[in-house]
């Protein structure tokens, strides 16, 4: 709600008429329609007033403590991919940063909103340059987000702002908003729940509970691995670096994942050693199991959590192949393959698929 709206609102619930309001404050009946209307505003002098007038404090009347529900929320961001889909990542910049403007002390959505056009920016494919100029607006989000009075809302936007400081090189300002971080817990409300459910015969709710921890468990090995795999890389210990992605592979393959996941670490692995077979072999398989669909439920482990994961990796499909190829083809860590006809061939092919789909 507007201001405009909130002087209308106000105004009734007081039972005055607009010509009452022009009359208390020293001003025309027009000025207090276009008020109401959204035409003009009142004059920072007469705001004070106003609020007294209505009963009010400030911050109320000009909407700096109003939230958005949940559902507000999950609906903007609904309205704002659309919007970058069907138009660009500037509109949809320009949409979200009004929105801000809108809601400053909401800290869910401002969050939200930081991670939609963070994610947006990623999948575009744009050059690395480019994508730089967005930075600092998603950048200001998150730390608006972090200082908001809901824990949860904080804690998850310093950790995207340690995440990207990591990513930046920025290490000491990485650690000190790590350190506003909770220390690890291995208390998991999660397994409790369901063992309460499974008492209760609630077996299907406790089902679905224990299918999206494990879930979230294996994708989180599968992120670990890749960062095992470095390490090992940079010790030098390339069968080490080998037989972490073998692992990663084969935990893909054991709770039947999106196949595009077990070559994650292989392809890394390849690429850092300059393995030309190893990276076009990963590549190849990566690039074939974007059009090969999947959902939790293909998966007997996951049989009762389908409905809930559509923020699964293998939603997004085909939609990461553009910036993929693009990444391919700029990035500077694929030079050594660029000579070879194996990959060019791939990127001739799957470039010709994006086109189609």
């Amino acid at each position: 709600m507007d201001i405009s709206a909130r002087i209308r609102e106000n105004r009734k619930k007081m039972g005055l008429t607009q010509e009452q309001v022009a009359n208390l404050l020293g001003v025309s009946t027009p000025a207090v329609n276009k008020w109401e209307k959204g035409a003009t505003y009142p004059d920072i002098t007469l705001l004070p007033a106003l609020a007294r007038l209505f009963r009010t404090d400030l911050n109320t009347l000009l909407c700096f403590d109003e939230d958005l529900t949940q559902q507000e929320v999950a609906e903007f961001l609904n309205d704002l991919g659309q919007k970058i889909r069907d138009e660009s990542i500037e509109e949809g910049f320009l949409m979200a940063m009004e929105k801000a403007k809108e809601y400053p002390n909401s800290g869910e959505l401002l969050h939200s909103i930081a991670l939609v056009l963070e994610g947006a920016l990623l999948m575009s494919g744009r050059p690395e340059e480019e994508k730089e100029s967005y930075l600092p607006k998603i950048n200001e989000l998150y730390e608006r987000a972090a200082e908001s009075d809901d824990p949860r809302v904080a804690e998850k936007a310093n950790y995207m702002l340690a995440s990207g400081c990591i990513a930046r090189g920025q290490f000491e300002k990485a650690q000190e908003k790590l350190d506003l971080l909770p220390q690890w817990n291995a208390l998991d409300k999660r397994t409790l729940q369901a063992n309460l459910w499974i008492k209760e015969g609630k077996i299907t709710q406790a089902a679905e509970l224990l299918e999206r921890k494990l879930l979230t468990s294996v994708q989180t090995n599968l992120s670990v691995c890749d960062q095992l795999a470095k390490i090992a890389l940079m010790e030098g210990d390339e069968e080490a670096a080998a037989a972490v992605a073998d692992c990663a592979k084969k935990e893909c393959e054991a709770f039947g994942l999106w196949e595009y996941n077990g070559h994650i670490v292989a392809l890394e692995v390849a690429v850092s050693r300059k393995d030309v077979r190893g990276s076009t072999a990963a590549l190849k398989a990566m690039l074939e199991a974007i059009f090969t669909p999947w959902t939790p439920g293909s998966a007997g482990v996951f049989r009762h959590a389908a409905q809930h994961c559509a923020d699964h990796p293998g939603a997004v499909g085909k939609a990461i192949l553009p910036p993929l190829l693009a990444e391919l083809e700029n990035n500077p860590r694929y030079d050594f393959l660029r000579g070879d006809e194996e990959f060019q061939e791939l990127i001739r092919e799957y470039g010709g698929r994006c086109k189609r789909k």
